[in-house]
């Protein structure tokens, strides 16, 4: 089975890490997940203090989002990674990075394999994608597929490569220089949180668009 994912990020160092977690916890909290057990074990995550440690966690048990006026949709775990060194060298001091993915089975998203997402799944999606880059405004907020995962990321942390490497994402204005060259086949919208695109192809309907009575 093809997984999806909802993807934020935020830089951090080892004393704002617990502040950071604490965001996306309430973050998901907004987003209606009233599970006790996953909040908790999003603040319970440490920052590594060796090699060996860990960097980051897996939640790997269902999550049930219900975001507000949108379908409720169930994710199928949580994958929260920490970045503490670049891919490639740089001679200044980059932050770290941590990453925050709500992992989503693409099968409940299409009405067929393959086949555009659906009305009701964009409809969530992009609510979810709102909240999030509203509360992490560093780099914006991705829903993207397995081989789409961490690019747009990388691209503007490492300021190289393509940043149009998902299906359906909000980046904040600060950002817009990275995303100038818009290419076919994506459309625009104006947000709150800066400016959203959704590649075409990839929806029933776009995902901003109301359903006319």
């Amino acid at each position: 089975m093809s997984q999806a994912q909802i993807q934020t990020f935020a830089s951090c160092t080892q004393a704002t890490f617990p502040a950071v977690l604490k965001r996306y916890q309430h973050t998901l909290k907004l987003l209606g997940c009233e599970d006790q057990q996953v909040l908790s074990w999003i603040t319970d995550i440490a920052w590594p203090t060796t090699d060996d440690d860990a960097f980051g966690d897996i939640y790997a048990a269902p999550v049930l989002l219900a975001p507000q006026d949108t379908p409720t949709i169930e994710c199928s775990g949580i994958e929260i990674s920490l970045y503490t060194q670049p891919a490639i060298p740089s001679l200044e001091e980059l932050p770290s990075w941590i990453g925050f993915n709500l992992l989503i089975e693409s099968e409940q998203l299409q009405e067929d394999i393959p086949a555009p997402y659906s009305r009701e799944a964009g409809e969530s999606i992009w609510r979810i994608l709102q909240v999030l880059a509203q509360n992490f405004t560093e780099v914006g907020a991705y829903f993207t597929n397995e081989w789409q995962e961490n690019q747009v990321w990388r691209t503007i942390a490492e300021k190289a490569g393509d940043p149009w490497v998902f299906d359906l994402g909000i980046f904040p204005r600060k950002l817009a220089a990275h995303f100038e060259m818009v290419p076919a086949g994506f459309k625009g919208t104006v947000t709150d949180a800066g400016f959203g695109f959704a590649q075409l192809n990839r929806w029933q309907q776009l995902p901003w668009d109301k359903v006319e009575a």
